[in-house]
């Protein structure tokens, strides 16, 4: 009983109840009982609440850890993939930066050669147009002069009579006047050909810079797809820094996790202590247990007379020593579960108790009005 009772006061500073007595025990009563039982089940929530929490964190710290070491291998196959992309291999760096260097100077030589033959060629079809157009001009101006000078000689012909000399001389004139103009005519024809051959050459000259124009958007489809080759590097950048900074988080919470594990780990080694302690305790009632049982067996040897009675008393005492050693095993390895029948015995009792506190008050309310009754019958 008094290791029982030992045992109750050290558990009851665990429940935040540092004033218990034996006598709760040996003598309870209603209200210290309820103060006892709300200490041990607060306790017993405490606990269970305690080992989620380290149980949750157990499990996140976990998933932390298995979280980066997918992020590290995330990282890695992107920063793999950005060399790959990055690197030229060793065999065709040469051949790149020939082929870079090539098209660079390609580039700048046709811009260079299309600007200046476009700018001639342009110059030349405005001043052959200019041309054309002052040609056409003075064609139609010989036509008009023509067509004025044959109504002037109808007109002349009827009002004026010309003498055969002056008719032979105005004839003459007439007809220079008109080989000059079917020279001017044939000059002009032969200025048409050679302007259509021109224009011709002109079409010839823009289907050859179309082919030249097609071949350079071809180098800018070129350098199109390498500007998003490098967007795309660009952004697998972006990408590894992120999961950098994620990787910095998860290693703050990796840091805090171990913190609490620590703290957990500190709290636990406590518990340690006072369970050495416990031990200590029970291996000191032990030694006392033995220091009686060599006192008894001294008594034994004093007493001569009695010699056979001391041996079946040392026999009798060494049986109860040994089933005692057993019995404090045994309620050392059921602590618990001797506590969860406490537990539920404690609830069947405060049941118990609540039911004899109802009864009694019911009783205390039924004398109370036979009291009554008898004081309003006197």
């Amino acid at each position: 009983m008094e290791w029982n009772t030992s045992i109750w006061v050290r558990f009851m500073p665990m429940c935040r109840v540092h004033d218990f007595q034996p006598s709760d025990v040996l003598n309870p009563k209603g209200k210290r009982t309820l103060q006892l039982l709300s200490g041990i089940v607060n306790f017993f929530h405490f606990r269970d609440t305690r080992k989620e929490v380290y149980n949750e964190y157990c499990l996140s710290y976990k998933s932390a850890l298995e979280n980066k070491h997918q992020l590290q291998k995330a990282i890695q196959e992107a920063e793999t993939k950005v060399e790959k992309l990055m690197t030229v291999p060793p065999e065709q760096q040469a051949e790149f930066k020939a082929l870079s260097a090539d098209i660079h100077d390609l580039q700048q030589i046709l811009s260079q050669e299309y600007r200046a033959k476009d700018i001639a060629f342009q110059e030349k079809i405005s001043q052959q147009k200019a041309d054309f157009t002052e040609k056409n001009k003075k064609l139609n101006q010989h036509k008009l002069a023509i067509a004025t000078m044959k109504e002037e000689q109808e007109r002349m012909k009827s009002q004026i009579v010309e003498s055969p000399e002056q008719r032979k001389s105005k004839t003459e004139r007439m007809k220079e006047t008109v080989h000059k103009l079917k020279q001017s005519r044939q000059e002009t024809g032969e200025k048409c050909d050679y302007y259509r051959e021109k224009l011709s050459l002109a079409s010839q000259w823009q289907v050859a810079m179309q082919g030249y124009i097609k071949k350079l958007q071809n180098i800018d489809a070129n350098l199109e797809m390498c500007r998003k080759i490098r967007e795309e590097t660009r952004q697998m950048e972006e990408q590894v820094v992120n999961v950098n900074l994620e990787l910095k988080s998860f290693s703050n919470e990796d840091a805090q996790l171990k913190r609490t594990l620590l703290l957990k780990k500190e709290k636990l080694a406590k518990l340690d202590i006072k369970n050495k302690k416990k031990q200590e305790d029970f291996n000191q009632q032990k030694q006392e247990i033995l220091e009686v049982c060599s006192h008894i067996q001294e008594k034994r040897q004093a007493v001569h007379g009695r010699v056979a009675q001391v041996l079946q008393e040392i026999q009798q005492k060494s049986s109860k020593k040994e089933e005692l050693l057993e019995m404090a095993d045994e309620e050392k390895k059921k602590y618990q579960e001797v506590i969860k029948d406490f537990r539920a015995a404690l609830e069947k009792y405060h049941d118990s108790l609540e039911k004899a506190f109802d009864r009694s008050a019911e009783r205390k309310r039924e004398k109370i009005a036979e009291l009554n009754r008898r004081l309003s019958r006197r």
